[in-house]
């Protein structure tokens, strides 16, 4: 419990305020935050692909994949977009382009996805489309707001 408690104390917001600052899309940061947010819908794909190996015939393991597929995804992303609106408002379009780039992003992990294991519903464009009527409207009315 001392350990515990010596950790906690000794701990600091350093860490994640640098990735709440990174989340706000930084002009001068952009290769950073594209490559992290690249790297969560990658991770989100790889997720989806070892719990459908694995876990074959659960169906929490079916909705845990559905969700992985487009609510995470685009909640994630545009929740993203409404902070890096609030941050730099100026900048509210451009990270809508990038958006649309990371869109690709996931559709290209999918594609990888699908060739792995051609069972599984790599980059469905009707989950995706879903997460896309979740991210640019929400994007597009903090952009205008």
């Amino acid at each position: 419990m001392d350990i515990i408690r010596t950790f906690i104390q000794n701990a600091t917001w350093g860490p994640f305020k640098d990735l709440i600052n990174l989340l706000s899309l930084p002009a001068e940061r952009t290769r950073e935050w594209l490559s992290l947010l690249s790297a969560f819908m990658i991770l989100c794909e790889l997720t989806r692909l070892a719990i459908a190996t694995v876990f074959t015939r659960s169906v929490l393991t079916h909705v845990t994949r559905c969700l992985l597929t487009f609510a995470v995804q685009a909640v994630t992303l545009a929740g993203i977009l409404v902070w890096a609106s609030h941050c730099h408002p100026e900048r509210a379009w451009i990270n809508l382009g990038y958006a649309f780039l990371l869109y690709f992003v996931w559709y290209l992990a999918g594609q990888l996805v699908l060739l792995a294991r051609p069972d599984t519903e790599g980059a469905d464009l009707g989950f995706m489309t879903v997460g896309a009527l979740i991210t640019f409207p929400v994007g597009v009315i903090a952009a205008l707001l």
